[in-house]
């Protein structure tokens, strides 16, 4: 394969997965993704929770959230504080099987924490108050490996929360900057 049908190849892939976001986009439930909103918006605190790459998708939203000023901790870090009352988990479990989300989600509820999970699972099991189903497991179907179309869908999701986040508080770009990370 020469350079130039190996970069046809990449375009013709890359513009696949661009059609499974708009799918994804257009099958989302806006009841659910405003009540994820409202729930990060009302919390004192804000704790993630994801295993694996799920993992690395919620510590760039929690990355993002703190650049705006919410108070974020990601579970199972060193410096997570505990979590309690007034405080919302956002659990991310395409599965919503994982066993260490499911017992994060138990020890929030037993905190007295509320409780957001983000999964494929329709009906996913008791624990939640607020479940956002991203429709990558039916519905939309997917050329790519594995939980991709998940990880990829919770990073532009988590983009679009924290800008709608950024937006309610009014906290300017100059804010986010001023507290990006100097210590690299």
């Amino acid at each position: 394969m020469n350079g130039l049908s190996s970069a046809a190849a990449l375009r013709a892939r890359y513009a696949a997965v661009i059609e499974e976001h708009r799918q994804v986009l257009d099958a989302l439930d806006d009841a659910q993704l405003g009540a994820l909103a409202t729930a990060v918006l009302g919390a004192r605190r804000v704790f993630f929770s994801g295993q694996g790459r799920s993992g690395n998708m919620v510590r760039a939203l929690a990355i993002r959230l703190m650049h705006i000023g919410v108070q974020v901790h990601v579970a199972g870090e060193p410096t997570a504080p505990a979590i309690g009352a007034g405080d919302l988990l956002v659990a991310v479990s395409a599965s919503a099987r994982t066993k260490a989300t499911l017992e994060h989600i138990a020890v929030a509820r037993k905190a007295g924490a509320a409780v957001a999970l983000v999964t494929t699972v329709r009906q996913p099991p008791e624990g939640a108050d607020t479940v956002l189903c991203l429709p990558v497991r039916h519905g939309v179907g997917t050329v790519q490996h594995a939980g991709s179309l998940f990880e990829q869908a919770i990073l532009l999701l988590g983009d679009a929360l924290a800008w709608h986040v950024q937006q309610r508080l009014g906290v300017a770009d100059a804010q986010l900057d001023a507290r990006h990370a100097n210590l690299q």
